[in-house]
């Protein structure tokens, strides 16, 4: 098969766009490719135009192709929308109750298909998106019997019924001939060995690999594109003795959140854009009595309502900076879905470690974008609680004089949960002395300020930049995210002549190897979603090198495209 091969499929939102390109997906991953897919929705529950796009490979997929090899059009919006989108020589197939009355690009073929026809006749007008599957199968060379599993899957919780009607138009739709079709037939090539590879969103990952850390308790108010992880917990924490609370807001998730993870639970909340906004004074609070809590940022884009729906990297600054006064948090950034597993878990154990907020730090694409996966490592996951005082510790503590807020050289102090015999201290969001209780004192003040302040200062001098290497060049590709995907594809695309990499620990920032890699490269290209370049400008004021870092950014609700990247890269190389 071609490096890849690209689809895309739209129609009306609500009516089986989105489970088309899931079910076509989780067939194709079964049989051991390696699939992308990116989702264009409104903020509407129905109606409106929806589409998703596929991209189709032996290698690994992390991100789709700009332009498609073939087009399914289920409304007409879908024909205006995207037809320019196909690349020349492409094949658009509609359903022919459309009847579109457009001018043919010549060096397009169109073809009519009777997917509403075939729905009605076989089964039901909500099938139409088995049908379309169906077609598709018969364009890629792919058999009935491969797709058959995926469907059962699907619709098993709905019935013998309905994955009986639904199979039935599946080989209706196989049984539909055409000699247009047979000679687009687009053959896949030779079938990778199958796997049990899984197909994943980010939130369903972040969810996962909290599930795995321990998390038993996500209170959360629904919010695109972060609801999948309430969802997600929800539905299976009770199996593990844990609970999902959906709550009146995010100033009550977040507090819940602090709340259990006093009482020694660890637990999580997950949001976006104005949910995070209210969460943040619950977040200094966390900072302040140094309780360890995890958050989920899955950001949109704003400011406000902004576009709810589409993908940009605005956030970062409320993170960074947001709350009042100072606190110490660390914000993790993966930048794909395996990323999305493993510093999830990795969260709950620093947060545990160095008792503060810790921020996971996703985007629309991250958090929504299906991909096929490689399994993950189970083996990976290690649970550290961080400085947990013991009871032989206690049992020869007075009672009433526990510090919880000792100072020790390290900052961290040894914390206790409630429950414990002498471990009883006071909380409080005021400034406090060793034990808890309110203090003003200034010299009590400045050295807790430093204590707190001082704790994550070794993270610093880790390696938080994953960046491929290509020798070839003195120019460094820098972005962070979903965008890692699109900047990897790009620059392989245009002969590997520059290196590129990610960062994954934006606070504290690795400063060590950011220094390193200044004074390595000649020029740092940074790549992101948003309009004042957020992360080059906190770069720049910790570390500085202006004269060595250059901007590229994109502010208009969606992902960069490979086409603006290669411009970009050609231009530097």
């Amino acid at each position: 098969m071609p490096e890849s091969y690209t689809l895309l499929i739209g129609g009306i939102q609500g009516e089986g766009v989105v489970s088309t390109g899931l079910n076509l997906m989780r067939s194709l991953s079964s049989l051991g490719f390696y699939t992308y897919g990116s989702r264009r929705f409104s903020s509407r529950i129905k109606g409106g135009n929806t589409s998703f796009k596929i991209s189709i490979s032996t290698k690994k997929q992390l991100c789709t192709q700009d332009s498609v090899d073939s087009l399914f059009a289920l409304d007409l919006e879908t024909i205006s929308l995207y037809e320019n989108q196909l690349k020349e020589g492409g094949i658009l197939l509609y359903d022919a109750d459309l009847a579109p009355s457009f001018s043919k690009n010549s060096s397009l073929t169109y073809v009519p298909v009777p997917i509403t026809q075939i729905a009605k006749e076989s089964g039901a007008l909500l099938m139409k998106n088995t049908c379309t599957i169906g077609f598709i199968g018969q364009l890629l060379g792919i058999s009935e019997d491969d797709l058959i599993p995926s469907i059962k899957e699907r619709y098993d919780k709905k019935g013998k019924q309905v994955v009986e009607k639904n199979l039935k138009v599946l080989s209706n739709s196989f049984g539909y001939k055409s000699d247009v079709i047979d000679q687009h037939k687009h053959s896949l090539g030779s079938k990778p060995v199958p796997t049990s590879r899984p197909l994943m969103i980010g939130n369903e990952a972040i969810a996962l690999g909290a599930l795995m850390a321990g998390c038993r308790f996500i209170p959360a108010y629904p919010i695109t594109p972060a609801s999948e992880i309430m969802e997600y917990l929800g539905s299976v924490l009770p199996q593990y003795g844990g609970v999902m609370i959906q709550v009146e807001d995010e100033i009550s998730a977040v507090t819940m959140a602090i709340g259990a993870s006093y009482a020694g639970v660890r637990s999580m909340t997950a949001s976006s854009g104005p949910g995070l906004s209210l969460m943040l004074e619950g977040i200094s609070l966390a900072g302040m009595t140094e309780v360890p809590i995890v958050v989920v940022a899955c950001q949109r884009v704003g400011p406000s309502t902004g576009l709810p729906t589409k993908h940009e990297q605005s956030d970062l600054f409320t993170l960074y900076y947001g709350g009042h006064g100072e606190y110490p948090s660390i914000i993790l950034a993966p930048s794909t879905v395996e990323e999305c597993f493993y510093d999830t878990i990795r969260a709950f154990n620093l947060a545990e470690e160095y008792q503060c907020p810790v921020i996971v730090l996703s985007d629309l694409s991250l958090s929504l974008s299906p991909q096929t996966v490689d399994p993950l490592d189970y083996d990976q996951v290690v649970i550290q609680r961080g400085a947990m005082v013991t009871m032989d510790t206690l049992n020869h503590t007075e009672t009433n004089d526990f510090k919880r807020f000792a100072f020790t050289e390290n900052g961290i102090s040894p914390r206790s949960i409630p429950g414990m015999k002498n471990g009883s201290h006071h909380v409080t969001g005021v400034e406090h002395s060793e034990n808890g209780i309110p203090n003003d004192n200034e010299k009590n003040r400045k050295k807790m300020m430093e204590k707190r302040m001082g704790k994550t200062a070794p993270l610093s001098l880790g390696s938080e930049i994953k960046i491929i290497h290509n020798n070839r060049r003195s120019t460094l590709f820098l972005t962070m995210g979903s965008n890692f995907g699109i900047v990897k594809e790009a620059v392989e695309s245009c002969g590997n002549q520059v290196d590129y990499g990610a960062i994954t620990m934006i606070r504290p920032l690795p400063r060590k190897q950011l220094l390193e890699v200044f004074e390595k490269y000649d020029r740092v290209v940074i790549v992101e979603n948003n309009y004042e370049g957020q992360l080059a400008a906190i770069i720049k004021q910790e570390i500085g090198y202006h004269h060595k870092i250059d901007q590229f950014l994109k502010y208009d609700g969606s992902p960069f495209t490979l086409e603006s990247l290669r411009d970009k890269i050609g231009g530097e190389a």
